[in-house]
């Protein structure tokens, strides 16, 4: 029941943060390219190898702990069918180029910063 409970609760958090990050960024970059998006999908890509590997390759977080960041706050922030939305307005509208970028960008810079936030946080914890 645990673990259900930090789904819900993380999901939450999730599901606002993303909403709350989508408004700054609509604050401070005014523009038909989709990077608000973008930016949070970068960004739960690389929580999601932090939180891998202090969860699993060192034990510093319960495991129902970590299946409610990853699943529960992450599946709330991350924003893959607002990305597949995002691709198919452009799509629609003949933005060619500005769908090629982010097209090709998300899932690019997402596993970069996957791999990113893995590798940084198991350099940080050899220290």
């Amino acid at each position: 029941m645990t673990r259900v409970l930090y789904i819900a609760a993380l999901g939450l958090l999730g599901v606002f943060s993303r909403y709350f990050v989508g408004l700054l960024f609509g604050r401070f970059f005014v523009s038909t390219f989709p990077l608000a998006t973008l930016g949070i999908n970068v960004a739960g890509s690389f929580l999601i190898g932090v939180v891998y590997v202090l969860g699993l390759e060192h034990a510093f977080i319960t495991e129902d702990a970590r299946i409610g960041i990853m699943v529960g706050f992450l599946g709330g922030f991350t924003t893959f069918s607002s990305y597949c939305l995002d691709s198919s307005r452009l799509l629609e509208s003949g933005e060619w180029p500005k769908l090629a970028a982010y097209f090709l960008l998300s899932p690019m810079l997402g596993l970069a910063a996957t791999l990113g936030g893995l590798s940084m946080t198991r350099f940080l914890l050899r220290g």
